[in-house]
């Protein structure tokens, strides 16, 4: 169910970061689209605070953290099979139909 919630995610992610907000008082916040602040901070008298990283500097952080010798699965290889063979692509499956989608799972695993 992970890439169904990451659908989602994506899919809130650009509906919120490509609507307008309306301006606000008591907030030091500007008011506008927030794609368009993020890519035009100086016109909203912001500017561009982050800096950039080099894949170098990625894979020695990684190599550090260990993060990249952590299994990515979150589920049991097995269980995960038996997922597959009744639900083979849950990233189909529309919100409203995950609650039917588990029970499904629950009744058959």
């Amino acid at each position: 169910m992970i890439p169904l919630i990451q659908k989602e995610i994506n899919s809130f992610v650009l509906l919120w970061n490509s609507h307008r907000i309306r301006k606000q008082s008591d907030t030091v916040l500007p008011d506008g689209i927030p794609n368009h602040i993020y890519n035009f901070p100086e016109n909203y008298d912001l500017r561009e605070c982050g800096w950039k990283v080099s894949d170098e500097q990625l894979r020695e952080v990684a190599e550090l953290s260990g993060v990249l010798q952590v299994h990515d699965d979150y589920l049991d290889s097995v269980f995960r099979a038996q997922c597959e063979r009744l639900l083979p692509d849950p990233s189909n499956l529309e919100p409203a139909d995950c609650g039917t989608a588990f029970l499904f799972l629950c009744e058959h695993i």
